[in-house]
């Protein structure tokens, strides 16, 4: 072989391993470039975008309990990070996100894209929970308890659309031995004559009026029997431009309140709140309390401010120092309003102002 022949060979062989390092040196910085971060890059960066204050409210939770890690309270809102570290974080909270999607799944309303949430946590009331409330565009608004901790629905009604499509309480959730109420439906009295000229059996209910038949919705929807709710309190008004029954009433040591049109009987709104701390044998029961919209309208006059300026009012039954008492929460004008008004008596006790 020439030495010319053996000078090509060579620089064909250098050509190509240059080509080739140049390859390698290429393939290398993309891997670097589109690699997954490793969790300790992952949890720097994370550590990096959070503010001072987050990071060393965290750093005080992990020094409180070990077993939380950083990537889990990251999740965690500020709220919920400091009201963690006021009960001592006994553990992790399922968090917002879950406390919503375990309401939506109970309620029935996941695959619902119309159907909003909002959710608060109470990390620090007994027990620990997150309240959700649920907006649907034309049923309104249900309000659920989600345990902190377990993620269990606490209260709350369920399969919301199910009982709203069929204008009544789903079977599962009436009492044993109880029967679905025709509420809305007019009977016939004893002597009102049915067809072909024949009267009705004198054993026939009666007709109901329009405030019973409202109730017996309620009732119906509720699960309940008329014979085991107390304190009833049913009123007509004006809701949005269309007439609507407010109802009112108690089942043990749960209070029910609910909205049903006065035309088609149809529930709109309903809430429930349980107060476990109720006695039934104490010299005070719930049927000498007002109930929440006759305190919200005691709040509202004091601040002489109309129902319909307040937006959402936040009502809630509560003992304090041995008395119990309607605790009332509302903007308006930017100024948020909290008052006390007594339960049995509707005068208040407690009035503040926060701008």
């Amino acid at each position: 072989m020439t030495p010319e022949k053996n000078d090509k060979k060579i620089v064909r062989w250098l050509l190509a391993a240059t080509i080739a390092l140049l390859l390698l040196v290429l393939c290398l910085q993309l891997w670097q470039m589109f690699r997954p971060a490793s969790a300790g890059q992952e949890a720097a960066a994370r550590s990096a975008s959070l503010s001072p204050g987050k990071r060393a409210m965290i750093e005080e939770l992990q020094d409180l309990n070990s077993s939380l890690s950083f990537d889990d309270l990251t999740a965690l809102s500020a709220e919920e990070l400091e009201q963690l570290w006021e009960t001592g974080a006994p553990g992790l909270p399922i968090g917002s996100s879950a406390a919503a999607m375990a309401a939506e799944e109970y309620a029935g309303t996941l695959e619902i894209d119309s159907v909003t949430s909002e959710t608060d946590p109470e990390l620090d009331e007994t027990p620990a929970h997150y309240e959700v409330e649920l907006h649907h565009p034309t049923m309104g608004e249900f309000k659920y308890k989600i345990g902190a901790y377990t993620g269990e629905v606490l209260e709350g009604l369920p399969d919301i659309m199910r009982s709203f499509q069929s204008g009544d309480a789903p079977a599962s959730a009436l009492p044993s031995g109880a029967q679905p109420s025709n509420a809305g439906m007019q009977t016939p009295g004893p002597e009102t004559p049915a067809p072909g000229g024949q009267k009705q059996d004198s054993d026939q209910p009666a007709a109901v009026s329009d405030e019973e038949a409202a109730k017996n919705a309620a009732f119906a929807h509720a699960g309940i029997r008329a014979a085991d709710a107390s304190g009833v309190r049913c009123k007509l008004e004006r809701d949005d431009g269309r007439q609507v029954y407010d109802i009112e009433f108690w089942v043990g040591s749960t209070e029910y309140d609910y909205k049903v049109d006065a035309v088609t009987n149809a529930v709109i709104e309903a809430e429930q709140e349980r107060n476990d701390h109720l006695s039934g044998t104490g010299p005070q029961q719930p049927d000498d309390f007002i109930g929440s919209e006759a305190a919200k309208n005691a709040a509202l006059a004091h601040a002489k401010i109309s129902a319909s300026d307040a937006g959402y009012i936040q009502c809630e039954l509560d003992e304090d120092d041995g008395r119990w008492v309607y605790e009332i929460e509302f903007w308006s004008g930017g100024v948020e309003y909290e008052y006390e008004v007594d339960a049995s008596a509707g005068t208040v006790v407690k009035a503040e102002q926060d701008r």
